[in-house]
């Protein structure tokens, strides 16, 4: 009986973490195909094979933060487990349709919050842990911005008196960039489904203690590397596109600034919206040169989209497991 509970919890984590690498790999690799490092089919199986292999290289502080910090697990049951999932991947699944960078990190605390807030009430919210986890996320978002500023200046402060032809050692320096950059947001990412499937396999008695298996860890990248691969294209064009002409200089200074806060983060056990922070890594390399270069307008759904998320799924999955309860009283 709780082995038949915990599958369709798995079948809801792979599809919220194939989503994450949908909204993920657009990230690594839309400064990549703007500029013209690399073409749109390398560069998605760069990004692909790096969010396979990063979920086993920084550790697992991530995923301890999310399952274990966050809420109290002796109230947390598969009818919980069930209406956060399926809140986050109907928000993520919205943002996704209106072609909007949303967090699935901001969704999926979102959800996990309001769902055992609704089973347990307040006191089963870890408040520490949750201002851990919103600090960080509020925190790199900015760190972006200034990361990339300052990594664009430095690059134009290296190439000063250089040829036109130093795009072609940025366009290089990119490959490597981009690549550390898939290992990072492999690794922080895949940790937020490490975390609620170790949540799901408590709920349903299949574990008596928060302890990642290896077998967790691989099904977490297999499914973040599958949605990167097949989804990724959409949104890529969407987020190279709308934030201004992006040259090699600028992915080179957004993809380092990226991947020196998210991989940072990941070692210490800090929570970060992947997406949020390497958008506005692009917009501080674009600010560094000139502050119209950049589209505000978009960047203005981005910031929104970074308010909202939380208090709507949270208030989502309260709903979803309300209405669940209702149903099994009636029926």
């Amino acid at each position: 009986m709780a082995v038949a509970r915990l599958i369709p919890l798995l079948g809801l984590i792979a599809v919220q973490d194939a989503l994450t690498g949908v909204f993920g790999a657009p990230s690594i690799v839309a400064t990549l195909i703007a500029s013209r490092a690399m073409g749109p089919g390398r560069a998605l199986l760069l990004s692909t094979v790096a969010q396979l292999i990063g979920p086993f290289l920084f550790g697992v502080a991530v995923a301890g933060a999310v399952g274990d910090e966050i809420v109290e697990q002796s109230v947390v049951f598969p009818s919980t487990m069930g209406a956060a999932l399926t809140a986050t991947v109907v928000w993520m699944l919205v943002s996704w349709y209106f072609r909007i960078p949303s967090s699935s990190t901001h969704a999926l605390i979102g959800g996990l919050v309001g769902a055992v807030w609704a089973s347990g009430g307040v006191e089963a919210i870890h408040g520490d842990g949750l201002l851990k986890i919103i600090l960080s996320l509020t925190l790199t978002a900015p760190l972006g911005i200034v990361g990339g500023y300052i990594m664009e200046r430095l690059c134009y402060w290296l190439a000063r008196g250089a040829s036109p032809r130093v795009n072609r050692v940025f366009n290089r320096g990119q490959i490597g960039a981009s690549l550390f950059l898939g290992l990072a947001i492999g690794s922080n990412n895949a940790q937020n489904a490490m975390g609620v499937t170790v949540l799901c396999l408590i709920a349903t008695g299949q574990l008596t203690h928060f302890t990642v298996p290896t077998w967790v860890i691989a099904f977490s990248a297999a499914c973040l590397a599958l949605g990167n691969l097949v989804g990724g294209m959409r949104v890529m064009k969407s987020v190279s596109r709308d934030f201004f002409r992006i040259r090699p200089i600028h992915g080179l200074s957004a993809e380092l600034s990226s991947a020196i806060i998210i991989a940072s983060s990941s070692l210490l056990g800090g929570d970060v919206s992947t997406t949020h922070v390497t958008n506005m890594s692009i917009i501080g390399a674009g600010a560094a040169e000139r502050l119209s270069m950049v589209r505000w307008g978009f960047v203005q759904k981005v910031l929104m989209t970074w308010i909202i998320t939380i208090p709507v799924t949270a208030l989502l999955a309260a709903l979803v497991l309300t209405g669940w309860h209702l149903l099994r009283g009636v029926f």
